[in-house]
């Protein structure tokens, strides 16, 4: 008696712990972006972008790009920031994209001050400081700057990135990019940077 009790337990047991991998398949193929909000309430930071990833893949969708590249920037995750976030900057509806951003910021704690734009272009700059060198950063950021050199905007973020200080080839190329800008906050930063190229 006690052996078909303990059979049958182990069936039940078998057979929950193989429903419960069946829905977890089936969530991930067809509804990734769902698992990903899972995670995020679970605190599995990279698995919730891994599966906002694959739902981008599947999907194409602005709205899982932009929330990729954010989740990203949060995980530290240098190669996918930049290769996302070119991505996301060439996009045809990046300005629209960047409007509908903004106007979130009044209702929710978000990661960016300024504009969605310049944390999106300052970020990525960052990130391919990181992943591809000096050079390539500021190349983008020479794309990405607007003219009247705006707060947080891709030079700035480069100029006061970690490391950026005793980074000789970064702030040699950085010198001058920035004097081609006119301004207070272009002739600040380019004091700045004169001053660490003075140590």
């Amino acid at each position: 008696m006690g052996k078909v009790i303990l059979k049958t337990a182990l069936v039940t047991l078998g057979s929950l712990l193989a429903a419960a991998l069946i829905l977890v398949a089936a969530l991930t193929m067809f509804t990734p972006r769902t698992m990903s909000m899972v995670f995020d309430e679970l605190g599995g930071e990279r698995i919730s972008l891994w599966y906002i990833e694959l739902s981008y893949q599947k999907s194409g969708s602005a709205e899982d790009l932009t929330d990729l590249f954010v989740k990203s920037v949060s995980a530290g995750d240098d190669g996918r920031t930049a290769k996302y976030g070119k991505e996301l900057g060439e996009r045809e509806d990046f300005a629209a994209i960047c409007e509908e951003e903004d106007g979130r910021v009044q209702d929710q704690d978000l990661p960016f001050e300024t504009s969605f734009a310049s944390y999106v272009y300052g970020n990525t700059a960052a990130a391919i400081r990181a992943a591809e060198g000096a050079a390539a950063a500021v190349a983008y950021a020479a794309e990405k700057t607007p003219a009247d050199y705006p707060p947080d905007n891709p030079f700035q973020i480069l100029l006061y990135s970690e490391g950026a200080e005793s980074d000789a080839e970064l702030l040699a190329l950085l010198a001058p990019a920035i004097a081609g800008f006119d301004g207070e906050r272009a002739a600040a930063d380019l004091e700045y940077l004169q001053s660490l190229l003075q140590h």
